[in-house]
């Protein structure tokens, strides 16, 4: 089956990558041999290659982690290893006494792995009351998203309320919080003076 012209014109900017598969560069090749258009489409990619890596700027080295320790540490990145050895040797504590205490009062020598999938049982169920709860919350937005662009009437209430809520929001952004007193006058009418 033949390509047909826009396969081409993007295996040619795969050949001007060099990323273009041997069979198909050998098709190109033959399409090139045909196709002034597509001739010089190829030039034009190669003479922007050529000008790009005539642009590339140096960067000295070390500059990636120069700029990845200046950055501010934020979500996970924030919490260093030593955080959770608290929270960390808690679980394993309270495991431990929950095995030791269900293992006690059981009898068998299978006690402990009981007591250990009793544990896995309850974060199991932990996780699934949790997305379920993740769920119904997604499910109620949605209801209330229905009701509210139901009628013509409630879909223009919240229209207001959200413009009332963007009104005072630019207040509150465009208030200056300055120290000066109530007569006094503002810094900017000073300038004006």
């Amino acid at each position: 089956m033949k390509p047909d012209h826009a396969t081409y014109r993007e295996w040619l900017n795969l050949e001007a990558d060099g990323r273009l598969a041997r069979n198909e560069r050998a098709r190109l090749e033959d399409h090139l041999a045909t196709c002034s258009a597509c001739r010089s489409e190829l030039d034009e990619l190669r003479g922007l290659e050529g000008l790009l890596l005539q642009a590339s700027v140096p960067v000295r080295e070390g500059f990636r982690d120069d700029i990845l320790a200046a950055l501010p540490v934020t979500g996970w990145e924030a919490r260093g290893p030593r955080t959770w050895g608290f929270p960390a040797a808690m679980f394993i504590l309270l495991g431990v006494i929950a095995t030791a205490v269900i293992g006690s009062s059981a009898s068998g020598e299978h006690a402990g792995l009981g007591a250990l999938s009793a544990i896995f049982g309850m974060f199991q169920a932990t996780v699934l009351a949790g997305s379920g709860l993740l769920g119904a919350s997604w499910k109620g937005f949605g209801l209330v998203f229905q009701e509210l662009l139901s009628s013509p009437m409630s879909l223009a209430m919240f229209g207001v309320f959200v413009l009332c809520l963007n009104i005072l929001l630019v207040s509150m952004i465009r208030r200056k919080r300055t120290a000066v007193g109530v007569n006094e006058p503002r810094s900017d009418l000073r300038r004006l003076q």
